[in-house]
């Protein structure tokens, strides 16, 4: 499976993470009972990816992951998934008009007898349309998408068929992402999610469509499989209106520009620090820090907080009168160079200035404001937990704010941060998550026990978030947790109850982040949680080789796992539906961050998802 597959994805680009990374986590920590061949080609991929950063990051688990070679084992759909993505690959080129392949070459990728229909339907429904943006869909059995086009010559009106009823059309991006791949004699047929972002002018056009593509064996011994019929099964378009401004423009440079830090630290990325710090500084691969936001220096504008990595220093920008930031770092005294995942700005001790509070490693760092953002350091709470994340609120509504810290792993378990979950799909020995109590005075106590918090509070926690869901005065906690099962607690005057399974809210897979709004309007707080949409995962977990001789339940887990993100609608009663199929907003790609927010001032609450792993500098072809 790997030998050229690796070499494809990480052999040259540096590691590219979503399918190599999901494909090995699944057939090495949840394997088919028949995996146990040496690959030199997993080999070779390992060293590109020890290439791009110090090998401490990957020692301990490289003799685990050469055993690895499902190729070897019969795994052919893998295989057709090699020759397929190669092929995609130069359907890629061909919409790009990067090569321009000659006729002889395009029949190395279409059977003579290939058919292919409208990809783009010629009616499709209008289903949102406002200042902003344009939405079109239509779903599988339209009656206008009919098979039109034969052989090599109607290939390419299929492929021409892609394009918008617009003039002047040029082509920005375009992603395949293989989901599903049945191997049969003679075809085979896969499933295929296509991305395309367009431009006419200065309107952006984006398509989002799957495909179901059938598959001949090559004509030649070693040839790859060709491409012999097409089928739409669904189809979107969204155009962003002519004379509308952009929601969104890139201003980092035009803010920060003025500070020396933005050209020695800022715009240098992990793949730039990973070759020159050390790596027991705590540098962070998969870039794990956050920011905070907040008034510190009373002035009515919000500043801003940035995380930085270990051998970096945290920086303080002040927010300036033309919109500018100015690096106030040192003389704030929150230049600490310690690893940093999390901070809030918030008043603790409710003297009506904005303090601060970051976590490092095992430790939580508050600090007070002058009111002039100058800080000093007031408590320091070690644990053995390594936080993730920070939230606060006022829990027991005595009137000041607690805190929450998502622990992840333990350090004692793991030196190298990487985390060892058992089971992968449902692990309980993560690290604990720390209930902080504040009684002023700067004094926290811990009350995670007494609160009822200690419940499965032993799992891998990415993200936290705080809401009164069930409407009864006091403010209820949701728990994102990474590798399987997520919490709901609910809050009975100030004692928490894990109501997560009779909730219908576990949502069994990789929690990274959890959000509240009223999506539906109906005046109930619904959930969105950020996972990860793998279509590495979706291929393998649905194969009947798959874990065969598991039970039924631990195989969905797999499958829920790969799925994506997860809206909860919230049924009023105390339980929640899962309405993510039907609303569209399962597949955001490999999720991080994911908000609520009304983008476009309209009234209803959007969603934005931060989305990514780690990709080589110069691979554009990332998620």
């Amino acid at each position: 499976m790997f030998s050229e597959y690796t070499q494809c994805l990480i052999g040259k680009k540096g590691f590219h993470s979503c399918e190599f990374f999901f494909v090995v986590l699944l057939l090495f920590l949840f394997p088919s009972p028949h995996l146990s061949a040496q690959s030199t080609g997993l080999t070779s991929g390992l060293s590109a990816i020890q290439g791009l950063s110090d090998s401490k990051y990957f020692e301990s688990v490289q003799s685990e992951l050469v055993h690895l070679d499902p190729r070897k084992e019969g795994w052919v759909t893998e295989v057709v998934h090699d020759g397929v993505a190669l092929q995609l690959k130069k359907m890629e080129n061909l919409l790009m008009k990067r090569n321009g392949e000659s006729p002889s070459e395009i029949s190395e990728i279409v059977s003579v007898s290939f058919k292919g229909m409208e990809l783009r339907p010629r009616d499709p429904a209008r289903v949102f349309d406002d200042d902003s943006f344009l939405v079109l869909r239509s779903e599988i059995g339209d009656s206008n998408a009919v098979i039109a086009n034969e052989g090599v010559q109607g290939f390419l009106r299929t492929l021409q068929s892609i394009m918008p009823p617009v003039s002047n059309i040029e082509i920005l991006s375009v992603h395949f992402h293989i989901v599903s791949v049945s191997v049969g004699i003679p075809t085979s047929r896969t499933r295929i999610v296509f991305e395309a972002e367009m431009r006419n002018g200065h309107q952006i056009i984006q398509q989002n469509a799957v495909w179901n593509c059938q598959w001949r064996a090559p004509n030649r011994r070693g040839g790859l499989p060709l491409l012999d019929q097409i089928r739409l099964e669904s189809f979107e378009e969204i155009y962003s209106k002519k004379t509308a401004v952009p929601l969104f423009a890139d201003c980092t440079e035009a803010v920060l520009k003025r500070n020396a830090c933005y050209r020695d630290q800022l715009v240098h990325g992990i793949e730039d620090w990973s070759g020159r710090l050390d790596w027991r500084f705590g540098l962070e691969l998969i870039g794990s820090a956050g920011i905070a936001v907040g008034d510190v220096d009373g002035d009515g504008m919000d500043d801003l907080f940035y995380c930085e990595t270990g051998g970096l220093p945290n920086r303080l920008f002040l927010h300036q009168e033309d919109g500018t930031l100015l690096d106030y770092s040192k003389e704030s005294g929150l230049n600490y160079l310690e690893p940093t995942h999390s901070a809030l700005i918030l008043d603790i001790d409710n003297d009506g200035d904005q303090d601060l509070v970051f976590a490092s490693g095992r430790y939580l760092l508050f600090f007070s404001n002058d009111g002039r953002a100058r800080f000093k350091r007031m408590t320091l709470i070690q644990t053995d937990s390594i936080f993730r994340s920070l939230s606060a609120v006022d829990y027991d509504l005595d009137g000041d704010l607690d805190l929450y810290a998502c622990g992840y792993f333990s350090r004692t378990q793991d030196k190298v941060g990487l985390g060892r979950p058992l089971p992968y799909h449902d692990a309980n020995n993560g690290t604990a998550n720390l209930l902080l109590e504040n009684r002023g005075d700067w004094n926290f106590h811990n009350a995670t026990e007494e609160a009822g918090l200690n419940q499965n509070n032993n799992r891998f926690s990415y993200a936290a978030s705080w809401e009164d869901y069930d409407l009864d005065g006091d403010p209820d906690l949701y728990v994102a947790n990474d590798f399987g099962r997520n919490n709901l607690y609910r809050n009975d005057h100030g004692v928490f109850t894990d109501v997560a399974a009779e909730a219908g809210v576990e949502d069994i897979a990789a929690g990274m982040s959890v959000s509240w709004g009223d999506y539906n309007h109906d005046g109930l707080m619904d959930l969105y949680v950020g996972n990860m949409f793998s279509s590495a995962g979706n291929r393998i977990a649905y194969q009947r080789k798959y874990h065969k001789q598991q039970a039924s339940d631990i195989r969905s887990s797999f499958q829920r796992h790969a799925r994506g993100n997860t809206l909860f609608e919230n049924a009023g009663d105390g339980t929640f539906r899962d309405v993510s199929l039907e609303t569209g907003t399962t597949r955001a790609r490999w999720a991080w961050g994911s908000l609520f927010a009304d983008l476009n001032n309209d009234g209803w609450e959007d969603l934005i998802v931060a989305n990514g792993f780690v990709t080589g500098r110069h691979d554009s072809g990332d998620l």
